[in-house]
C-alpha cells in the first residue's frame, strides 16, 4: 500500500523470474595475461544416475577478487582430462575434479540440459564433500579411525562433541511436544555419530525404527533417495537410535514437499564482528520483512549466529522461495556492502555479515528448533523472542540441560 520510490527501500521487495542451484565444477577457462591468475568463466556439470554430464557455462557473475578467490580454489583440483562421463571439446578449458559445488542462477534449460543465461553466485563451501588438498598424516590417521563408508559423509565434523544416546533420550522426553511443532511432519536432514565419527549424514540410511516414517524422494541429481520424517517422541527416539544427533528439517513438511511454506535467513558472523551488529542486523532484517509481509520470529542456533523465520502466507516453490530470502537480503548487501555479504566464501567473511539466503531451496535446510548441537557444552537451536534479541541473548544461550531457561552467563 506504500508509493514506489526508486533507490534502496525497505517497502519494496523485487523478486526477479529466475532459477538457481548448485552445480558441480568440472573446469575453468582462465583470464589469459591477468595478474594476479584469475578465472574468466566457469564450467559446470550436472548429475545424472552416476554419470556427469555437461551442463553449460557460467561466464557472468565474478567481481575481479571473486575470480581470483575461485581460481585460488580450484588449483589444487587441477586435472589432466574431462571428469565429465560424456566427453565434450572444450580447447580453453582447464579440467578440475569435481568436487566444489558452485551456486548458479539461470532461466532456463534446453532439451540438451544446458543452462540458459547461467550466472555464478558463489561457491557453495558447506556442500562440499572432498578435501581440496590431502590431507596431512595426522588427518589420514584420524580419517582411518572411523568406520564409517564414505559414500554416507556428505559433510565430515571433525571438532564435533555429540552427547551420548541416553542424553539424547533424556532430552527428547523433556522436549518432545515443543520440538515437534518446529520438526514434525518435515522430512530431515541427519548429522549422525557413529563409529567415532560426527558427520552430515547422505545415501543410504541404516535400519530405520517403525516409529521413523520413510518418504521417497526424487533427488536434485536423479535418481530416488530416502528421507526420514517423526510426528511424536517415539519417532525422535527412533532417530536417536539410528546415531542422529542434530536434526535440519526442510523448508516443506511431508504433504507437499515441492513448496516451501517457510523462509530463513541466517546471519553468520565472520571474524571480528561483534554480537551487538548480528542483532542490529536481525533487527534489520525484521523490519524488511515485515515490510514485505512477513512476519518473522528469530532463533538462536546454538552456534554462531540468528536464524529469522518467516512463515509464508501462501505456499510457493521452492525456487521462489530461495530468490524472495535473496531479495530480502540483498536489500542490506546493497546498502551496506562493507558489513554484510551473500557470497559464502569464507575468506571474504572476515568483519562481515554473511546473510545466508541458500538455506532455502528444495532439500536445503538449517538446524531445526530446540535440535541439540554437536558442540561443547551441548548448546541448542532455540526460539526466541525479539525483546531477547534486542537484550543480546547469544546463540549457545539454551543447552540440553537448560532446554527452557536460557543460561544467565550468555544473556546482557
Amino acid at each position: 500500500d506504500a508509493p514506489y520510490r526508486s533507490g534502496v527501500q525497505t517497502s519494496w521487495v523485487k523478486v526477479k523470474c529466475i532459477k538457481s542451484d548448485t552445480f558441480p565444477i568440472v573446469a575453468f577457462v582462465e583470464k589469459l595475461g591477468a595478474e594476479p591468475r584469475r578465472i574468466a568463466s566457469l564450467y559446470i556439470g550436472r548429475r545424472e544416475g552416476d554419470r556427469l554430464l555437461y551442463a553449460g557455462k557460467a561466464q557472468s557473475g565474478y567481481t575481479l577478487e571473486v575470480a581470483r578467490r575461485v581460481r585460488e580454489r580450484l588449483d589444487p583440483l587441477i586435472i589432466g582430462k574431462s571428469p565429465l562421463s560424456e566427453p565434450i571439446v572444450k580447447p580453453k578449458a582447464t579440467w578440475v575434479r569435481p568436487e566444489v559445488l558452485a551456486e548458479v542462477q539461470f532461466s532456463g534449460v534446453t532439451d540438451r540440459g544446458i543452462l540458459r543465461e547461467a550466472v555464478f553466485k558463489g561457491l557453495r563451501e558447506d556442500l562440499v564433500t572432498v578435501p581440496p588438498k590431502p590431507p596431512a598424516p595426522s588427518k589420514r590417521r584420524a580419517d582411518r579411525d572411523h568406520g564409517v563408508p564414505r559414500e554416507n559423509i556428505l559433510q565430515l565434523l571433525p571438532d564435533a562433541v555429540s552427547p551420548s544416546k541416553d542424553e539424547l533420550v533424556r532430552y527428547w522426553s523433556l522436549v518432545a511436544d515443543q520440538a515437534l511443532v518446529h520438526l514434525g511432519r518435515r522430512p530431515l536432514k541427519l548429522v549422525r555419530h557413529a563409529f567415532g565419527a560426527t558427520f552430515y549424514h547422505k545415501g543410504m540410511l541404516p535400519e530405520i525404527p517403525a516409529a521413523v516414517h520413510q518418504l521417497r524422494v526424487e533427488k536434485r541429481e536423479g535418481g530416488e533417495g530416502t528421507r526420514v520424517w517423526v510426528d511424536d517422541l517415539d519417532g525422535l527416539l527412533g532417530l536417536v537410535e539410528m546415531d542422529a544427533v542434530e536434526l535440519h528439517p526442510w523448508n516443506a513438511t511431508v504433504d507437499d514437499i515441492e513448496h516451501a511454506d517457510r523462509i530463513v535467513l541466517d546471519l553468520d558472523p565472520g571474524e571480528g564482528v561483534e554480537w551487538a551488529q548480528v542483532t542490529e542486523t536481525a533487527l534489520a532484517l525484521r523490519d524488511i520483512m515485515a515490510a514485505s509481509g512477513l512476519e518473522s520470529w528469530p532463533k538462536v542456533t546454538g552456534g554462531k549466529g540468528i536464524h529469522l523465520m518467516a512463515p509464508l502466507a501462501a505456499k510457493m516453490t521452492h525456487d521462489g522461495a530461495r530468490q524472495l530470502a535473496r531479495s530480502i537480503a540483498q536489500v542490506l548487501a546493497d546498502a551496506e556492502p562493507d558489513r554484510y555479504l551473500l557470497s559464502a566464501a569464507p575468506v571474504a567473511r572476515k568483519g562481515r555479515i554473511f546473510i545466508d539466503y541458500l538455506r532455502n531451496g528444495r532439500g536445503n535446510t538449517a538446524a531445526g528448533a530446540f535440535s541439540p548441537r554437536a558442540r561443547a557444552g551441548f548448546p541448542i537451536a532455540h526460539p526466541v523472542t525479539w525483546v531477547q534479541v534486542e537484550r543480546s541473548i547469544r546463540p549457545d544461550a539454551f543447552t540440553m540441560d537448560h532446554p527452557f531457561r536460557a543460561a544467565q552467563r550468555n544473556a546482557a
